[in-house]
């Protein structure tokens, strides 16, 4: 979308949230740096980053907190006492505000930790997840572990193991911890950044064609609204497609029109050929 056409409310936001990491960024993150299960799953942890700070391992925007957690001193104090297991040290220890900014393995760590030493000292996972929201000092924030709770529920569905790749669906996951944009320039913008477009082409492998189904079709619809979209004056840049896996009529139209506009017979096949420039036009497109 031109920039001219974003609104400058729109603009100021997703300066905001232009540091969003990837969804397999912190899947990779939280499965290999989380390890406090008893206190919290990892779509929880999924669940708390995506609250805290849209995936963002920033200093809080007008405020003291840190990285994916947005933890305060206190919350990293109690993160470096489940750590060291010292319940007398009052230091933050290795969480530092700069230790958690320049490392994604540290911001994760802290949260898991901030958590677990929550869990140990109140001794069950609603009063954990209470403490590590501010309820007692911020009682309006009790609406806040409800939310990460469904989210949590919500990402293990998505999560599930034989579940086929939906970056929809995971996305509606994340809008049970903080709500989003369904359409427009910042869900574009949010998209991009969750499912980077070079990454998501990587389980487009076999011919898809009308009749396909599945999440190679997904992989194509998305591929197809965020490429055409970039570019001015594409004929379908206003008409995004639905991404619902199915190979219709309409996915056929726009698979042609890419392939009129990059010198392959408009055939609507997405095959080898096709497949190819898709990935080409990719690692030029532009998320921002």
């Amino acid at each position: 979308m031109a920039d001219d056409q974003i609104s400058k409310g729109d603009k100021a936001r997703i300066k905001r949230i232009d540091n969003i990491d990837s969804a397999f960024v912190m899947l990779f993150l939280v499965n290999q740096f989380h390890n406090q299960l008893q206190a919290c799953s990892r779509e929880l942890i999924l669940a708390i980053c995506w609250e805290e700070s849209f995936f963002q391992n920033i200093q809080q925007f007008g405020g003291p907190a840190v990285g994916y957690g947005q933890l305060e001193r206190d919350g990293r104090r109690i993160a470096n006492q489940h750590l060291t297991g010292k319940k007398d040290d009052f230091t933050v220890g290795s969480f530092t505000e700069g230790a958690i900014l320049k490392s994604q393995q540290k911001s994760i760590e802290a949260v898991s930790h901030c958590l677990a030493g929550l869990f140990d000292s109140l001794k069950s996972q609603s009063a954990a997840l209470d403490g590590y929201a501010g309820v007692r000092a911020r009682p309006a924030n009790a609406v806040i572990p409800p939310r990460w709770k469904a989210c949590e529920q919500e990402l293990q569905n998505v999560l599930s193991p034989g579940v086929v790749f939906a970056p929809i669906a995971f996305e509606n996951a994340l809008r049970k911890a903080r709500e989003f944009e369904t359409s427009g320039p910042v869900y574009d913008h949010i998209h991009s950044r969750l499912w980077p477009l070079v990454d998501v082409l990587q389980l487009l492998v076999n011919q898809v064609q009308v009749g396909s189904q599945g999440p190679e079709v997904i992989v194509v619809q998305d591929s197809m609204n965020r490429l055409q979209s970039a570019q001015p004056g594409a004929a379908f840049a206003s008409l995004p497609l639905s991404v619902d896996g199915q190979f219709g009529p309409k996915t056929r139209a726009r698979v042609q029109d890419f392939q009129g506009r990059n010198r392959l017979a408009p055939d609507g096949v997405v095959g080898p050929m096709t497949r190819a420039a898709i990935k080409t036009q990719a690692q030029q497109f532009q998320t921002a």
